[in-house]
């Protein structure tokens, strides 16, 4: 049986448990820094006033950034190994969200 561990990252205002391997703390780092970075961008997009954006607009708008940033990254280099650990990050977000 799988030894599991949950880790509670805060994305804007909300808490997300995310589940991992216990004792695998690279990983563990890596969701904690990414959620630095995601709550980073969404901090400075707030702090440009656009008019008439909610928090919803917000997350979006740092989506895409994070998005096309990985397409760059995508096109100079092989990242497969990264675009698979994020596509793992993004399911296993997509099932807490679905819980709600």
């Amino acid at each position: 049986m799988d030894d599991k561990l949950i880790i509670n990252i805060t994305i804007g205002e909300r808490t997300y448990p995310i589940s991992i391997n216990r004792g695998d703390s690279k990983r563990e780092e890596l969701i904690r820094k990414a959620s630095q970075s995601i709550n980073e961008t969404l901090l400075r997009y707030k702090k440009q006033g656009y008019k008439n954006k909610d928090d919803q607009d917000y997350l979006a708008m740092t989506v895409i950034m994070f998005a096309v940033k990985l397409m760059e990254n995508e096109e100079s280099e092989d990242i497969a190994p990264i675009i698979n650990e994020i596509k793992k990050m993004n399911f296993a977000l997509e099932e807490v969200l679905s819980e709600e």
